[in-house]
């Protein structure tokens, strides 16, 4: 009896011992945490140019790069010579899920910084803008009325669902909104005559169409779905340390000499392991934007 007494104590002694521990662990910041592990671990998904993984194996983007040079503010900031950078596939369901349960640091991929959000998670300073625009079979869209009682494929968890749904109840559309777990499902279904065109931001559709096998049969609109998306590295809620270091380096990339060439090397040049080039050149407003002072 005294033995089992005794065992009960000690595995009671250890539950609090780990209570202690989760709850260090979650009063910490992002960067003690980094610190005391000497990890970051960062969050993507398929969504190129942003980020995803080539047949080699190698996590690549145009966010991944500007988080790569955060990891090294990081090292710098915190003395670490060895630092292990992880980079954790993160559905953009769990997104805000895995960041405030520490599953995940950054999430390093497309973000849309909007109001309701920023009530659960931080943006970074923002590193693009752009519109929600329809994909489609050729001529089919021109006006919003064309998209009446038609079937609208569109991913789970984006401002795009949420854009969608603000236009079918203002215009009394009568859309059927058939949501995808991705972007690239949602492109599927349009493709596949599911739906009649599918909603995203203007960079991923043109994306998905120039590495379809019928990129000829289909058609980005010109028509635009709700404002501009500003797009931004999502972090932790409340982590204000981690979003100066964050903001401090991303303003000092975008400034630098060689900013244009960085961004035309995603943007309008051949991207590694895709084979396709989107032809989108920095624009005069687009790098005003993204290097104005904020």
């Amino acid at each position: 009896m005294k033995k089992k007494h005794f065992v009960n104590y000690v595995l009671s002694l250890l539950l609090i011992c780990y209570a202690v521990f989760l709850k260090a662990e979650t009063n910490m910041s992002t960067l003690e945490r980094i610190s005391s592990h000497k990890v970051v671990n960062i969050g993507y998904r398929d969504a190129p140019p942003y980020s995803y993984k080539t047949s080699e194996g190698h996590v690549v983007g145009y966010v991944i790069d500007l988080c790569k040079d955060v990891t090294e503010s990081i090292k710098k900031e915190l003395h670490i010579k060895d630092l292990v950078v992880n980079y954790i596939p993160t559905p953009v369901t769990m997104r805000t899920t895995m960041l405030n349960h520490n599953i995940i640091d950054m999430d390093c991929s497309v973000n849309t910084d909007t109001v309701s959000r920023e009530n659960v998670v931080l943006f970074s300073r923002h590193y693009l803008s752009v519109y929600t625009r329809f994909g489609s079979f050729k001529g089919n869209i021109s006006s919003y009325s064309d998209l009446a009682g038609r079937t609208i494929s569109v991913a789970k968890g984006t401002t795009d669902l949420i854009n969608i749904n603000s236009l079918n109840r203002l215009q009394k559309l009568n859309i059927m909104v058939l949501t995808q777990p991705t972007m690239k499902d949602a492109f599927a279904a349009m493709s596949s005559h599911k739906s009649y065109a599918t909603a995203m931001n203007e960079v991923s559709l043109r994306q998905l169409i120039e590495t379809s096998e019928d990129m000829k049969e289909y058609q980005i609109s010109t028509l635009t779905l709700g404002t501009p998306q500003d797009l931004g590295i999502m972090l932790r809620h409340d982590d204000i340390e981690l979003k100066n270091l964050v903001d401090k380096n991303l303003a000092a990339r975008f400034n630098r000499s060689d900013f244009k060439q960085f961004y035309e090397q995603w943007f309008n040049s051949k991207l590694p392991g895709k084979n396709i080039n989107l032809q989108l050149p920095l624009s005069a407003e687009m790098y005003h934007y993204i290097t104005r002072k904020s």
